[in-house]
C-alpha cells in the first residue's frame, strides 16, 4: 500500500503543480516578478535551474515558508508582511534555497517508506492531490480530513536539516553581499514561541525547530565569516515595501487601511493602498481616484496600469479596461500574468478568438493555471467548441483535486468527439490518470 502511495505522489508531482497543503495561492505578476528580482542575487551562483525555481505566495495570514518537489519555494503572505526589511525577506529565501541545495525535500519524501498509520497515508494522499492555480478559492481535494500534525510533519524539517541550512543560508548572503545578520532578525521574530503549545505556534516554528542552540551558532558563524556588505539596494527596498503595501491593500481591513495617514512615510505606497482598500470597500469612484493619482506619479508604470484596468473590468467598464491592460502589456510584454486579466476582459465584451489566441500562448508556459483553464473554457464554449471546453473544465478540476467532476467532464469529451481526434485523445489521457490516481 504504502509504496503505491509513493508513486501517486510522484505520478501527480509530474501531472500537477507542487504541493501545498489545503492553501490557496496568490498570482500577481508584480509580486511574482519582485520576488524574482529580490532572489536573483541569491541564486546567481547556485547550480539551481532558474528556469524551473519559483518563489510562490500563499494567501495564508500566519507567518510560514517551506519548499517542495523541484525549485518550488512557497511563503505564507503573513510573513512578508511581518518582516521589515528586504535584507529579512532575503534570509528567509536564502534559508530555504539551502534546504533545496541539501536535497531536503527528497530526504522527507523517504520517510514515506516509514508511513504506517492511517494519518501517514492521509498525509501523502493530500501531497499528491494538492493544488493551488490562479483562482483565490482553491483547496485541496484528497484526504480534506488529514490530521494537521500529519502535516506538520511531512514538511518539518530536522534540526540537523536545519542547521545545515542555517549555514549554506548566511553562506548564500554573505556571497550576494547582503548583510547576512538579517538572518538572526529573522529568528528574533519567532524567539520564545518554542515554550509554546502547537495551537499558539506560528507554523514556521512547526516546520522549522528553534531552540537557542540554533541561534548561538548562527551567532557564532557570522561572527567568524569573512564578508563585505553592500549599502541596501534603494530599488530593491523599495520593491519590497511596495510589495508589502499591496498585501496590505488586499488583505487588510479596509478601514483600517484607509485610517493610516502614511504608510512608511511614503507618498505613494500610502496612496497605493488606499486605492485598493477603496476599492474593495466598494468604492469604485474614491478607487479611481487614488489609482489616477498613482498614475500620475508613474504614468509608465505596468502594473498601476493593471490595477486600474482591474478596477474599471470589475466596475463594468470592460471597454476602458481594455485600454489599460493593453498599455501594461506595452510596458511589460512578457509578463503573461498580465495576459491573462487582459484575457478576461476580451471575452467580456466577446472578442473569443482574440482571448483563445493568447490564452494558447500562455498555456504552454503556465498549464497549471486554474484563472488560464477556466478563461479559456469560456472562450471555447462561446465559439461552440464544447469539446476543448469540457476538457479544460476537466482539467481544472484535476488540478484543484476535484477527481470526480474532472471525470465527468472529461467522459463528457469522449462521448461528444470524434474518436482519436486531438481532444478526444487528451481526454482518454486524463481519464486513464485519474483511474490510475483513484483505484
Amino acid at each position: 500500500m504504502i509504496k503505491k502511495i509513493l508513486f501517486l505522489y510522484l505520478f501527480i508531482s509530474l501531472l500537477l503543480p507542487k504541493v501545498v497543503f489545503g492553501k490557496e495561492l496568490i498570482r500577481d505578476a508584480e509580486i511574482e516578478e519582485t520576488l524574482k528580482i529580490i532572489t536573483e542575487p541569491l541564486i546567481k551562483n547556485t547550480k539551481i535551474d532558474k528556469e524551473n525555481f519559483k518563489i510562490l505566495v500563499i494567501n495564508d495570514s500566519s507567518m510560514n515558508a517551506f519548499v517542495t518537489s523541484g525549485h518550488n519555494i512557497f511563503i505564507h503572505y503573513g510573513l512578508i508582511a511581518k518582516l521589515e526589511t528586504v535584507e529579512q525577506l532575503q534570509s528567509v529565501i536564502a534559508h530555504e534555497i539551502a534546504h533545496i541545495i541539501g536535497g531536503h525535500y527528497i530526504q522527507r519524501i523517504s520517510d514515506f517508506d516509514r508511513a504506517q498509520t492511517v494519518a501517514g497515508i492521509g498525509m501523502a494522499l493530500s501531497a499528491a492531490a494538492g493544488l493551488a492555480t490562479g483562482d483565490t478559492n482553491v483547496v485541496i481535494g484528497l484526504a480534506a480530513g488529514t490530521q494537521s500534525a500529519s502535516k506538520r510533519a511531512f514538511l518539518k524539517n530536522t534540526r540537523t536539516q536545519e542547521a545545515s541550512a542555517d549555514q549554506t543560508g548566511i553562506k548564500l548572503m554573505a556571497e550576494a553581499n547582503i548583510n547576512p545578520n538579517a538572518a538572526l532578525e529573522v529568528l528574533k521574530i519567532f524567539k520564545g514561541q518554542e515554550f509554546l503549545t502547537a495551537k499558539r505556534q506560528d507554523p514556521y516554528i512547526q516546520t522549522h525547530p528553534l531552540n537557542s542552540q540554533r541561534i548561538s551558532s548562527i551567532d557564532k558563524s557570522l561572527k567568524s565569516l569573512n564578508y563585505t556588505i553592500k549599502p541596501r539596494d534603494k530599488n530593491l527596498d523599495y520593491l519590497f515595501q511596495r510589495m508589502r503595501a499591496k498585501f496590505i491593500g488586499f488583505t487588510g481591513k479596509p478601514n483600517s487601511i484607509l485610517r493610516i495617514s502614511n504608510f512608511k512615510n511614503n507618498k505613494e505606497l500610502t496612496t497605493y493602498t488606499r486605492a485598493i482598500a477603496y476599492h474593495r470597500m466598494p468604492d469604485f469612484k474614491l478607487a479611481k481616484l487614488e489609482i489616477e493619482n498613482l498614475l500620475k506619479i508613474k504614468p509608465d508604470d505596468p502594473y498601476y496600469n493593471e490595477l486600474k484596468a482591474q478596477f474599471l473590468l470589475e466596475n463594468g467598464n470592460v471597454e476602458e479596461s481594455i485600454k489599460y491592460y493593453k498599455r501594461a502589456l506595452e510596458l511589460e510584454p512578457n509578463q503573461f500574468l498580465l495576459k491573462i486579466g487582459y484575457a478576461r476582459a476580451l471575452n467580456a465584451i466577446g472578442e473569443y478568438k482574440t482571448s483563445i489566441s493568447l490564452l494558447k500562448e500562455i498555456y504552454t508556459k503556465d498549464p497549471n493555471n486554474g484563472r488560464l483553464l477556466r478563461e479559456l473554457a469560456i472562450a471555447y464554449s462561446n465559439i461552440g467548441e464544447t469539446g476543448w471546453a469540457s476538457l479544460l473544465t476537466a482539467e481544472r478540476y484535476a488540478l484543484y483535486g476535484k477527481f470526480k467532476n474532472a471525470m465527468l467532464h472529461a467522459k463528457r469529451v469522449l462521448g461528444t468527439s470524434t474518436h482519436g481526434s486531438i481532444v478526444w485523445l487528451k481526454a482518454e489521457d486524463l481519464v486513464l490518470e485519474i483511474e490510475n490516481i483513484l483505484n
